[in-house]
């Protein structure tokens, strides 16, 4: 072996070498949180050997709890994951809604919606990230990697990486989350667009232990909120507001002035004994919408095509969802027929992942109220809504 060959190999594109020349489909996902993730493992199952980059290390942070919904938890089914996710997750059955003074203002059983279409289960967001890659080579995944620059051509798309090596693909995919550099990269600023609540928070957890463990619990007041959500063996607490009253905070702080708000009952004690408080990280809560999903070589995926809010808990079912029909379109396509199979991919899936995420903007203007006046009319709309009326378009997906 001479002393070129040698350091090609060491690099991430010489690295990728192997694994792409058994490859039918030279594809590169970039990114390897729920939506990168899926698509690898669904590929994988297919036959085909995608590569994965991915910005954090192995065992780095891997994020907050989130719940799914049977839309996405179906695609676990297909890849024979679920009774291990059941494991690893707890079920949903009421949803309880909280006034300012931690009296509770209104009970939704989730029983019929149960029936009707299944669970809604919480998940620690890392360990539904093993399990998913679990079920990917390895070798197939580059990690505290990121891509540089692409090339982007009708027939290929040259990627250059951080460590300043490149590769060849007959495809990109862009599942690089909310933020997404792959989606700047393709799109003008005129093709995507943030929109912002004015609201943010902490998630942190503490321990399960003396909690219900079925019950997802939230307050809603004038300009700040908390929620409760059981996850597997701990409890995620998630304290958030107006982002110009939280700047005088930080989370422990803003976890002081909770437990003087909330004095007594199940809330006042979910604020205590909290961990993590010292290093919390800030969300600004916010989604974004591209008007394309993809153009020449390289699709966006998940939250670089469509971020969520937060508020419905809907973003991670739709981003496996998204990625299951994706990997169905590129498994019944070949090289030559690629910028068909992703028009299919769009027309199969943008309009459905837009009108989830229009429920979850209903969500917050319901729920996202700065006064009194406002949070007191909230209250009473809250009151008014049945289950299926605040998740009117998520049940309408899911039929």
């Amino acid at each position: 072996m001479s002393a070129q060959s040698s350091v090609c190999r060491l690099t991430v594109g010489g690295s990728m070498e192997s694994v792409l020349a058994q490859a039918r489909l030279r594809i590169l996902i970039v990114g390897c949180g729920m939506a990168g993730g899926t698509l690898a493992a669904l590929l994988h199952q297919h036959g085909e050997k995608p590569v994965v980059v991915e910005r954090g290390g192995k065992n780095g942070a891997s994020g907050y709890a989130l719940g799914l919904y049977p839309v996405g938890e179906r695609v676990l089914h297909g890849l024979g994951m679920h009774r291990r996710f059941q494991q690893i997750s707890r079920g949903m059955e009421r949803y309880v809604v909280h006034n300012s003074a931690g009296k509770v203002l209104k009970e939704f059983p989730l029983t019929n919606f149960i029936d009707k279409y299944g669970e809604i289960r919480g998940v620690d967001r890392g360990m539904l990230l093993t399990l998913l890659r679990s079920h990917i080579p390895q070798e197939n995944i580059f990690y505290n990697t990121t891509v540089e620059r692409i090339q982007n051509n009708p027939h290929g798309a040259v990627v250059t990486f951080s460590d300043g090596s490149a590769q060849a693909f007959d495809l990109v995919v862009g599942a690089d989350g909310i933020y997404s550099e792959i989606r700047e990269m393709i799109l003008s600023q005129r093709e995507y667009a943030y929109r912002s609540t004015g609201w943010g928070g902490w998630g942190v957890w503490r321990s399960l232990e003396d909690f219900d463990a079925v019950t997802y619990r939230e307050l809603w007041a004038d300009g700040w909120f908390m929620g409760i959500y059981p996850v597997y063996n701990k409890l995620a607490v998630f304290m958030g507001g107006n982002k110009k009253k939280l700047s005088k905070f930080t989370a422990a702080e803003f976890a002081a002035s909770l437990r003087e708000k909330v004095a007594t009952g199940i809330l006042h004690s979910a604020l205590q004994s909290l961990e993590g408080l010292e290093n919390a990280f800030f969300w600004n809560i916010e989604d974004c919408r591209a008007t394309r999903w993809f153009s020449k070589r390289v699709v966006l995926l998940g939250d670089a095509a469509t971020a969520f809010l937060p508020i419905a808990g809907i973003g991670a079912s739709m981003a496996m969802d998204s990625a299951s029909v994706l990997s169905d379109e590129l498994s019944r396509t070949d090289i030559d027929y690629m910028p068909v199979a992703l028009e299919k991919y769009v027309k199969r899936q943008k309009k459905r992942v837009e009108t989830v995420q229009d429920n979850s903007r209903f969500l917050a203007k319901i729920m996202f109220r700065n006064s009194l006046f406002t949070s007191v009319t909230r209250n009473s709309l809250v009151k008014m809504y049945s289950l299926q009326g605040l998740l009117k378009d998520i049940i309408k997906i899911m039929h």
